[in-house]
């Protein structure tokens, strides 16, 4: 008798399907949007038990699996918009500027660099939760929180723009930080609240 290496016996003799790694099944649920979620795990699922499992075993497919996971990981948050895929790349920007801008403060203890550290792991961290609000589709709640921390980068970015445009040392990294600030703020509101209807609309529809 050939035994199935998808399947194995259950603590009553009965037949069980193995699963993948439920964490990782978990995950991908969580980066997709709901009517994605019971399709494209679905599909995965049938190919790790199908294709995969029987010539590669268990440790073998669950690292294929885990591979599949990651590049969804990957690149399901760039899809949606041009606005998401806009605003993340925004968001990325800021972090990787304001973690450049607290190494410099760190090393140069200019005058004040204490106020211009909080305000950078501010932004830092406002950057981040956007980031991971639109990998995870947060909770309300923490939609409404981002939507006014775009709104304050949105005031700090054009008070940075005309601060530097007045000083009488022109610092361009400056000027950069804040367009970019202030393009980041308003995508930020304008993609939040996009998602806040489409959210509305597939309730409705439901």
């Amino acid at each position: 008798m050939t035994i199935n290496p998808s399947m194995r016996r259950g603590s009553k003799g009965q037949p069980e399907f193995r699963q993948p790694p439920r964490w990782a099944e978990s995950l991908l649920i969580s980066l997709l949007r709901p009517r994605d979620q019971e399709t494209i795990p679905g599909d995965l699922l049938e190919e790790y038990r199908e294709d995969r499992l029987p010539p590669l075993g268990h440790a073998r497919a669950d690292f294929w699996y885990i591979r599949q996971v990651f590049i969804i990981a990957c690149f399901r948050p760039f899809e949606g918009g041009a606005m998401k895929r806009i605003l993340l790349f925004l968001c990325f920007f800021t972090f990787a500027a304001t973690t450049w801008l607290n190494l410099m403060e760190i090393t140069m203890h200019r005058p004040g660099f204490a106020l211009r550290i909080c305000i950078a792991v501010l932004l830092a961290l406002q950057s981040l939760s956007t980031i991971l609000f639109l990998i995870f589709r947060g909770k309300k709640r923490a939609r409404g929180i981002l939507m006014i921390g775009g709104f304050l980068i949105t005031l700090f970015g054009i008070s940075a723009v005309v601060s530097i445009l007045k000083a009488a040392h022109f610092e361009g990294y400056v000027l950069l930080i804040g367009l970019g600030l202030i393009l980041q703020g308003v995508i930020t509101i304008v993609t939040l609240v996009s998602m806040r209807g489409a959210d509305k609309l597939s309730v409705t529809c439901q």
